[in-house]
């Protein structure tokens, strides 16, 4: 009963743990150690810095008082990264816990720090001496932008790509001396690029590849977006010949997004997350073999089918055919692997064998003030109430756009009754000895899973147990009317783990990384164990 009433003490407050939130420079050269300047709160007392990857340590120098902030400091840290080391995260530990998690990179080329002083206009660019080059610099102030000055050979392409910090939006353009008849010193910008879309998943970055066709001098230009400047906006400028850098892509689970990767081993997966079982892998159809002028009838798929395509141009539309029977549930799930929303616009409409327009990958909303809107969705399920032959139509919803990058997929397939994504908002765990923390974990239930989903915690630090629990949910506004929800959303199921933390559980000098893992039961069946998340648990000394 004892351990029963301290699992149900009030959550008490811990002191402040370290928050981090930018640092500079935001990247280094493998092999290599360099100074950095960590901003952020509650810093004074921070006493070591922990990785949550191999391949790269740090030594706390000092801290001072950030005065262009209240309650700020800056801690000085010494990196030093090993000779394969490309790309990780890490937190700074003191007394008071463990703080939020800061990328560090790695780049190639030479460092190159940012010169002083302002370098607003070409005339004050900083010279770029040898090339390739990573040029660590910030954006101290609003409207605030940098210029650097390269010598390139004629024919030379070189890449241009930043690594920003994350409150900085960073654009590149590349401009040529020539000047104009209003202003002889004002060069001529021959290139730019910010990044094409925002998008959940996307890099942010800004990436250029040039081919000059002149030898000369040239500009490079570095700003913040909308002209936004100021403390924590750092970058590293990269200049070299490669290829630009491969976004980094998430590992987790995800359906509802338009960036998910769609694959042939698709099913197999889905069935990992309901029962295991062994499915052939799905054929690739590529819908760009179709004819493109009807009333030229379009190629038959079988059913399931990954359907691969473009849309080239303007107007373009690709289409296929597929039967089904009477009460098949098949669902279409979209990916677009390169360009996306705005820019890419999926629009799906299946028509029966006369004509008529049997659904659309478009949900109507309608919210409790009465206004409407229409939005595409990546996956939409749908039952067929009767047999027959039906045609997809694949375009650009606006009409107006094509090129060959705007690839998609779209995977055509029986509905699998399955564990959807699992979400964990929280990424690390500050635990005072003798209380309690939560971890809230919401679980998707797709296309029809009736069963329930076991959750389970390993790797928990000694003295810390984890037990599920309840809490208050908060009021919901009023849903939006979404005519047919259910081909276009899923259920969700929200629980809560309470990690509790001995009264005499001893504090902890590093973290320790405890596990999530999640698995679904079927009509009392087990499926297969999957991992969710990491999260990094720190234990503190209890209040005396």
């Amino acid at each position: 009963m004892k351990a029963i009433s301290q699992l149900f003490l009030a959550f008490a407050a811990l002191a402040a743990p370290p928050k981090t939130e930018s640092i500079y420079p935001v990247s280094g050269r493998p092999g290599t150690e360099f100074d950095a300047q960590i901003r952020g709160t509650n810093l004074r007392e921070a006493y070591s810095v922990w990785f949550e990857t191999s391949g790269a340590s740090a030594e706390i120098a000092r801290v001072e008082t950030d005065s262009t902030r209240k309650n700020a400091e800056i801690l000085h840290v010494r990196f030093k990264l090993g000779p394969t080391f490309q790309r990780g995260t890490f937190r700074i530990v003191g007394p008071n816990g463990l703080s939020n998690a800061l990328p560090i990179v790695s780049h190639a080329e030479p460092t190159i720090p940012e010169a002083a002083g302002a370098r607003d206009l070409p005339a004050q660019a900083q010279r770029i001496e040898s090339l390739p080059a990573a040029i660590q610099g910030r954006i101290g102030e609003s409207g605030e932008v940098d210029y650097y000055a390269i010598r390139v050979q004629a024919g030379e392409t070189w890449t241009f790509e930043t690594i920003s910090s994350e409150a900085l939006d960073a654009g590149i353009s590349i401009y040529k001396p020539g000047g104009s008849w209003f202003d002889p010193d004002r060069p001529k910008r021959i290139a730019f690029t910010d990044e094409p879309v925002s998008y959940p998943d996307l890099t942010t970055e800004a990436s250029l590849r040039h081919k000059f066709e002149t030898a000369g001098e040239y500009f490079v230009r570095v700003n913040g977006f909308w002209g936004h400047g100021g403390a924590g906006q750092e970058y590293t400028l990269r200049i070299h010949k490669g290829a630009p850098a491969k976004p980094v892509k998430h590992t987790r689970w995800a359906e509802r997004s338009w960036t998910r990767e769609v694959t042939p081993d698709r099913m197999t997966a889905l069935q990992a997350r309901a029962l295991p079982k062994t499915e052939k892998p799905i054929p690739i159809v590529d819908a760009d073999a179709e004819p493109r002028e009807l009333p030229v009838a379009p190629p038959a798929i079988p059913l399931p089918a990954l359907v691969t395509g473009a849309i080239e141009r303007p107007g373009d539309i690709d289409r296929v055919k597929f039967s089904v029977k009477e009460g098949d549930r098949l669902a279409f799930e979209i990916e677009t692997p390169e360009k996306t929303l705005p820019l890419l616009n999926p629009y799906l409409r299946i028509v029966d064998a006369d004509g008529v327009e049997a659904f659309t990958n478009i949900i109507a909303n309608v919210n409790s003030n009465g206004n409407a809107s229409k939005q595409i969705r990546p996956k939409t399920q749908y039952s067929f109430p009767r047999a027959g032959e039906f045609t997809l139509e694949i375009r650009d919803i606006t009409a107006a756009y094509g090129d060959p990058s705007m690839r998609y997929k779209v995977l055509v397939r029986p509905q699998v009754p399955h564990m959807g994504e699992v979400k964990i908002a929280v990424d690390e765990l500050n635990l005072e000895a003798g209380k309690a923390g939560k971890v809230s974990v919401i679980t998707d239930q797709e296309e029809g899973f009736d069963g329930f989903v076991i959750l389970s915690v390993e790797g928990l630090p000694e003295g810390v147990r984890a037990t599920p629990g309840t809490e208050v949910e908060p009021d919901s506004p009023p849903q939006e009317s979404m005519g047919k929800r259910e081909r276009f959303t899923t259920k969700s199921q929200k629980a809560t783990l309470i990690l509790f933390a001995d009264p005499a559980a001893a504090s902890m000098k590093t973290p320790v990384v405890g596990r999530v893992f999640a698995q679904p039961v079927i009509k009392g069946k087990l499926g297969d164990r999957i991992f969710v998340k990491a999260i990094p648990i720190f234990v503190v000394k209890g209040a005396a």
